[in-house]
Protein backbone atom coordinates (compact mmCIF):
# COMPACT_ATOMS: atom_id res chain seq x y z
CA UNK A 1 0.00 0.00 0.00
CA UNK A 2 1.19 3.53 -0.79
CA UNK A 3 -0.19 7.00 -0.17
CA UNK A 4 -1.52 9.37 -2.80
CA UNK A 5 0.63 12.33 -3.87
CA UNK A 6 -1.21 15.34 -5.26
CA UNK A 7 0.74 17.63 -7.62
CA UNK A 8 1.30 21.11 -6.18
CA UNK A 9 0.72 22.94 -9.44
CA UNK A 10 1.17 26.51 -8.27
CA UNK A 11 4.44 25.98 -6.38
CA UNK A 12 5.71 23.71 -9.16
CA UNK A 13 5.13 26.48 -11.67
CA UNK A 14 6.89 29.05 -9.52
CA UNK A 15 9.97 27.00 -8.57
CA UNK A 16 10.32 25.36 -11.97
CA UNK A 17 10.34 21.72 -10.83
CA UNK A 18 7.61 19.23 -9.88
CA UNK A 19 6.41 19.42 -6.26
CA UNK A 20 3.90 17.09 -4.63
CA UNK A 21 1.81 17.00 -1.45
CA UNK A 22 1.03 14.00 0.75
CA UNK A 23 -1.63 14.41 3.45
CA UNK A 24 -0.85 11.45 5.72
CA UNK A 25 -3.45 9.74 7.90
CA UNK A 26 -2.96 9.75 11.66
CA UNK A 27 -2.07 6.02 11.56
CA UNK A 28 0.48 6.31 8.77
CA UNK A 29 3.51 4.02 8.83
CA UNK A 30 7.07 4.92 7.89
CA UNK A 31 7.29 1.77 5.74
CA UNK A 32 4.33 2.78 3.58
CA UNK A 33 5.53 6.38 3.42
CA UNK A 34 8.97 5.27 2.24
CA UNK A 35 7.38 3.06 -0.41
CA UNK A 36 5.39 6.06 -1.62
CA UNK A 37 8.47 8.27 -1.79
CA UNK A 38 10.50 5.58 -3.54
CA UNK A 39 7.92 5.36 -6.32
CA UNK A 40 7.80 9.16 -6.66
CA UNK A 41 11.54 9.85 -7.11
CA UNK A 42 11.24 10.33 -10.86
CA UNK A 43 7.99 12.34 -10.66
CA UNK A 44 8.62 14.91 -7.94
CA UNK A 45 11.81 16.70 -6.93
CA UNK A 46 10.26 17.94 -3.67
CA UNK A 47 7.43 16.41 -1.64
CA UNK A 48 5.65 18.09 1.26
CA UNK A 49 4.55 15.36 3.68
CA UNK A 50 1.93 16.58 6.16
CA UNK A 51 1.42 14.70 9.43
CA UNK A 52 -1.86 15.55 11.24
CA UNK A 53 -0.22 16.08 14.63
CA UNK A 54 2.78 17.61 16.37
CA UNK A 55 5.37 15.27 14.92
CA UNK A 56 9.10 15.02 15.71
CA UNK A 57 11.62 17.66 14.61
CA UNK A 58 12.61 15.46 11.68
CA UNK A 59 11.80 12.15 10.01
CA UNK A 60 14.37 9.65 8.76
CA UNK A 61 13.12 8.51 5.37
CA UNK A 62 15.08 6.30 2.98
CA UNK A 63 18.27 7.23 4.80
CA UNK A 64 17.63 10.97 4.48
CA UNK A 65 16.86 13.44 7.24
CA UNK A 66 13.64 15.29 6.48
CA UNK A 67 13.22 18.31 8.78
CA UNK A 68 9.88 19.66 9.90
CA UNK A 69 9.81 23.14 8.38
CA UNK A 70 6.30 24.07 9.46
CA UNK A 71 4.14 23.36 12.48
CA UNK A 72 0.75 24.79 11.70
CA UNK A 73 -2.39 25.39 13.71
CA UNK A 74 -5.73 25.64 11.93
CA UNK A 75 -8.51 27.76 13.40
CA UNK A 76 -12.18 28.18 12.52
CA UNK A 77 -15.02 30.38 13.72
CA UNK A 78 -18.72 30.73 13.00
CA UNK A 79 -19.39 33.86 10.99
CA UNK A 80 -21.65 36.29 12.91
CA UNK A 81 -24.99 37.08 11.30
CA UNK A 82 -24.86 40.70 12.44
CA UNK A 83 -21.55 42.50 11.95
CA UNK A 84 -20.93 46.04 13.16
CA UNK A 85 -19.64 48.59 10.69
CA UNK A 86 -15.86 48.41 10.62
CA UNK A 87 -13.31 51.20 10.64
CA UNK A 88 -13.33 53.50 7.61
CA UNK A 89 -9.64 52.78 7.10
CA UNK A 90 -10.56 49.22 6.09
CA UNK A 91 -11.01 49.07 2.34
CA UNK A 92 -11.64 46.45 -0.31
CA UNK A 93 -8.68 46.39 -2.68
CA UNK A 94 -10.15 46.24 -6.18
CA UNK A 95 -7.26 47.34 -8.39
CA UNK A 96 -5.51 44.72 -10.52
CA UNK A 97 -2.27 46.67 -10.02
CA UNK A 98 -0.31 45.60 -6.94
CA UNK A 99 1.08 48.56 -5.02
CA UNK A 100 4.56 48.55 -3.49
CA UNK A 101 3.07 48.76 0.02
CA UNK A 102 1.02 45.60 -0.63
CA UNK A 103 4.14 43.85 -1.87
CA UNK A 104 6.04 44.86 1.26
CA UNK A 105 3.24 43.48 3.48
CA UNK A 106 3.17 40.24 1.49
CA UNK A 107 6.88 39.63 2.06
CA UNK A 108 6.47 40.32 5.79
CA UNK A 109 3.68 37.73 5.96
CA UNK A 110 6.01 34.96 4.82
CA UNK A 111 8.94 35.34 7.21
CA UNK A 112 7.90 32.41 9.41
CA UNK A 113 6.72 30.03 6.68
CA UNK A 114 8.29 26.79 5.46
CA UNK A 115 9.51 28.59 2.35
CA UNK A 116 11.73 30.80 4.50
CA UNK A 117 12.88 27.95 6.78
CA UNK A 118 14.05 25.48 4.12
CA UNK A 119 17.54 26.60 2.98
CA UNK A 120 16.88 25.21 -0.50
CA UNK A 121 13.82 27.43 -0.92
CA UNK A 122 14.81 30.45 1.19
CA UNK A 123 16.68 32.30 -1.61
CA UNK A 124 13.38 32.46 -3.52
CA UNK A 125 11.08 33.20 -0.62
CA UNK A 126 10.66 36.96 -1.20
CA UNK A 127 9.94 36.53 -4.89
CA UNK A 128 7.47 33.76 -4.06
CA UNK A 129 5.38 36.05 -1.87
CA UNK A 130 5.65 38.93 -4.34
CA UNK A 131 4.32 36.59 -7.01
CA UNK A 132 1.60 35.36 -4.67
CA UNK A 133 0.23 38.84 -3.92
CA UNK A 134 0.38 39.86 -7.59
CA UNK A 135 -1.66 36.78 -8.51
CA UNK A 136 -4.02 37.52 -5.61
CA UNK A 137 -4.92 40.99 -6.91
CA UNK A 138 -5.85 39.45 -10.27
CA UNK A 139 -8.13 37.01 -8.39
CA UNK A 140 -6.17 33.86 -9.29
CA UNK A 141 -5.14 33.16 -5.68
CA UNK A 142 -7.82 35.12 -3.77
CA UNK A 143 -11.46 36.07 -4.13
CA UNK A 144 -11.17 39.26 -2.11
CA UNK A 145 -8.46 41.48 -0.58
CA UNK A 146 -8.97 43.91 2.27
CA UNK A 147 -6.44 46.47 3.49
CA UNK A 148 -5.93 49.01 6.26
CA UNK A 149 -5.28 52.28 4.39
CA UNK A 150 -3.89 55.21 6.35
CA UNK A 151 -2.03 58.39 5.33
CA UNK A 152 -1.70 57.22 1.76
CA UNK A 153 -0.25 53.80 2.59
CA UNK A 154 -1.53 50.24 3.03
CA UNK A 155 -0.50 49.22 6.56
CA UNK A 156 -2.40 45.94 6.77
CA UNK A 157 -3.47 43.24 4.36
CA UNK A 158 -5.68 40.15 4.33
CA UNK A 159 -6.66 37.86 1.44
CA UNK A 160 -9.58 35.46 1.51
CA UNK A 161 -11.23 32.97 -0.81
CA UNK A 162 -14.26 30.72 -0.75
CA UNK A 163 -13.49 27.00 -0.49
CA UNK A 164 -15.43 23.76 -0.11
CA UNK A 165 -15.26 21.87 3.17
CA UNK A 166 -17.03 19.05 4.98
CA UNK A 167 -19.44 20.16 7.69
CA UNK A 168 -18.29 18.35 10.85
CA UNK A 169 -21.87 18.16 12.18
CA UNK A 170 -23.81 17.09 9.09
CA UNK A 171 -21.06 15.42 7.05
CA UNK A 172 -22.29 17.35 4.02
CA UNK A 173 -20.24 19.58 1.75
CA UNK A 174 -20.31 23.21 2.80
CA UNK A 175 -18.40 26.41 2.16
CA UNK A 176 -15.90 28.28 4.28
CA UNK A 177 -13.88 31.43 3.88
CA UNK A 178 -10.14 30.68 3.97
CA UNK A 179 -7.81 33.47 4.93
CA UNK A 180 -4.55 33.13 3.03
CA UNK A 181 -2.30 36.08 3.71
CA UNK A 182 -2.59 38.19 6.87
CA UNK A 183 -0.03 40.90 7.49
CA UNK A 184 0.30 44.14 9.47
CA UNK A 185 3.27 46.43 8.95
CA UNK A 186 5.86 45.79 11.65
CA UNK A 187 5.82 49.43 12.80
CA UNK A 188 2.04 49.52 13.23
CA UNK A 189 1.27 46.34 15.15
CA UNK A 190 -0.56 46.21 18.49
CA UNK A 191 -3.09 48.76 17.24
CA UNK A 192 -5.93 46.32 16.58
CA UNK A 193 -5.47 46.44 12.80
CA UNK A 194 -5.45 42.64 12.54
CA UNK A 195 -8.78 42.46 14.38
CA UNK A 196 -10.35 44.90 11.92
CA UNK A 197 -9.00 42.92 8.96
CA UNK A 198 -10.55 39.70 10.32
CA UNK A 199 -13.83 41.53 10.86
CA UNK A 200 -13.75 42.55 7.19
CA UNK A 201 -13.39 38.86 6.29
CA UNK A 202 -16.37 38.03 8.51
CA UNK A 203 -18.34 40.73 6.68
CA UNK A 204 -17.33 39.28 3.31
CA UNK A 205 -18.33 35.75 4.35
CA UNK A 206 -21.64 36.95 5.80
CA UNK A 207 -22.52 38.89 2.65
CA UNK A 208 -22.04 35.70 0.58
CA UNK A 209 -23.80 33.39 3.02
CA UNK A 210 -20.59 31.55 3.95
CA UNK A 211 -21.01 30.20 7.51
CA UNK A 212 -17.39 29.52 8.51
CA UNK A 213 -14.21 31.59 8.50
CA UNK A 214 -10.89 29.68 8.66
CA UNK A 215 -7.24 30.61 9.10
CA UNK A 216 -3.96 28.71 9.45
CA UNK A 217 -0.78 30.01 11.08
CA UNK A 218 2.59 28.83 12.31
CA UNK A 219 2.52 27.36 15.80
CA UNK A 220 5.23 29.76 16.97
CA UNK A 221 3.42 32.82 15.60
CA UNK A 222 2.14 33.84 19.01
CA UNK A 223 0.65 37.23 17.98
CA UNK A 224 -1.61 35.68 15.33
CA UNK A 225 -2.63 32.84 17.65
CA UNK A 226 -3.52 35.34 20.38
CA UNK A 227 -5.51 37.36 17.82
CA UNK A 228 -7.45 34.27 16.73
CA UNK A 229 -8.27 33.24 20.28
CA UNK A 230 -9.34 36.76 21.25
CA UNK A 231 -11.87 37.12 18.44
CA UNK A 232 -13.64 33.80 18.66
CA UNK A 233 -11.66 31.32 16.59
CA UNK A 234 -11.36 27.78 17.91
CA UNK A 235 -8.46 25.46 17.14
CA UNK A 236 -9.64 22.87 14.64
CA UNK A 237 -6.49 20.81 14.05
CA UNK A 238 -2.69 20.77 14.01
CA UNK A 239 -0.23 19.59 11.38
CA UNK A 240 3.52 19.18 10.85
CA UNK A 241 4.99 19.55 7.36
CA UNK A 242 8.18 17.75 6.33
CA UNK A 243 10.22 18.36 3.18
CA UNK A 244 11.53 15.36 1.28
CA UNK A 245 13.98 16.09 -1.55
CA UNK A 246 14.13 13.22 -4.05
CA UNK A 247 17.65 12.10 -5.06
CA UNK A 248 18.90 12.08 -8.63
CA UNK A 249 17.57 15.44 -9.79
CA UNK A 250 19.97 17.62 -11.80
CA UNK A 251 19.58 20.90 -13.63
CA UNK A 252 20.15 20.99 -17.38
CA UNK A 253 20.60 24.46 -18.89
CA UNK A 254 18.52 23.51 -21.92
CA UNK A 255 15.86 21.23 -20.48
CA UNK A 256 15.58 22.41 -16.87
CA UNK A 257 15.30 20.05 -13.91
CA UNK A 258 15.53 16.35 -14.73
CA UNK A 259 15.74 13.10 -12.80
CA UNK A 260 18.57 10.77 -13.86
CA UNK A 261 17.68 7.76 -11.72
Amino acid sequence: MTYQIAPDLWNSRFFGFPIGNIDLPSDYTVKELEATLQEAHSKFRLIFATVPSEGPDSLSLLGNRCPCYARKLFFKKDVPTNIDLFDARIRAYTSTFCSSSLERLAVQSGTMTQFRQDPELAPHFEQLFLTWINFAVTKELADSIWTWYEDGHHLGLVTIRSAKCVNSQTGQMDKEGRIGMLSVDAEHRRRGIGTHLIKACDFWCSSLGIPINAIATQKDNEPVIALCENIGFRQDREASIYHYWSPGWLYDTRRGWMNNT
